[in-house]
């Protein structure tokens, strides 16, 4: 059974252990949010990501994001070709022992999809409390089985029976901090609109109440407090990103 692995990027060139952790897969198509190639004469890197096809199982797409990121998967899923499709972000990879398993668990067609654990690392070290500790995402499912809704914090729709995988897929996080806070403002902006066509529209409560909740919640909860300073930046920041939602609602409003 075919596997089309699918990426979703920004870069101009993606790692090496990226693409080579997803050599399993009958294909690797790679979904850039950048301008027709006619478009990138001015785009240094572009050689760069365009050397990529060289690879003889990888198809790159350029298809602008237009800040839905449903939109983005989607179209990825009309191209590929595959029975089964395994979406990966620019910043994972896919071990070994995941690598196996979906192989053989594909095999037997139980499923329309499988929940996969996401484990974050940063600086080699896995973060395994707080709200990501035991974060499943649904990124294995039959190609024809559904579709992604939300622009974002989009997830996969899919028809029909839904198990899961007990390998992880490993997240690379060594950055996290500045690439957490250069996505509040893009994020939040998408998400605070979508909040409120959902029925959670701005108020005060929300505003005051939801953000130390959520520090609370990941930090002693969920014992982030373990991860030590990683484990304590990772709640304040979701704490913040709680907030700044709150104030891109009250800006909305006004």
């Amino acid at each position: 059974m075919k596997i089309s692995a699918i990426v979703l990027t920004k870069k101009p060139e993606l790692s090496q252990l990226l693409l080579d952790s997803l050599s399993f897969a009958g294909e690797i198509l790679i979904i850039v949010d950048l301008a027709p190639p006619t478009q990138l004469r001015h785009y240094e890197s572009r050689t760069r990501a365009v050397a990529i096809s060289s690879h003889q199982k990888t198809k790159i797409f350029y298809h602008p994001l237009n800040n839905d990121f449903a939109s983005q998967r989607n179209f990825g899923l009309q191209k590929a070709k595959g029975d089964c499709v395994l979406f990966v972000d620019d910043d994972e990879y896919v071990g070994t022992e995941l690598a196996l398993e979906i192989k053989e668990t594909i095999r037997r067609k139980q499923y329309s999809g499988y929940f996969i654990r996401r484990q974050d690392v940063v600086y080699r070290q896995p973060l395994l409390h707080g709200e990501t500790g035991n974060l499943k995402l649904l990124r294995l499912a039959r190609r024809k089985s559904g579709t992604f809704v939300r622009p974002v914090h989009e997830f996969w729709k899919v028809r029909g029976r839904v198990g899961e995988l007990s390998s992880p897929l490993y997240h690379i996080k060594d950055q996290f901090v500045s690439e957490f806070i250069s996505r509040l403002d893009r994020y939040g902006r998408i998400d605070s609109k979508i909040l409120e066509l959902e029925g959670k529209p701005f108020s005060w409560f929300r505003l005051l109440v939801y953000p130390m909740a959520k520090f609370k919640l990941n930090y002693y909860l969920r014992a982030g407090f373990l991860d030590g300073l990683a484990g304590l930046f990772l709640a304040y920041l979701m704490a913040v990103q709680s907030l700044s939602i709150r104030v891109f609602q009250w800006e909305n409003k006004n």
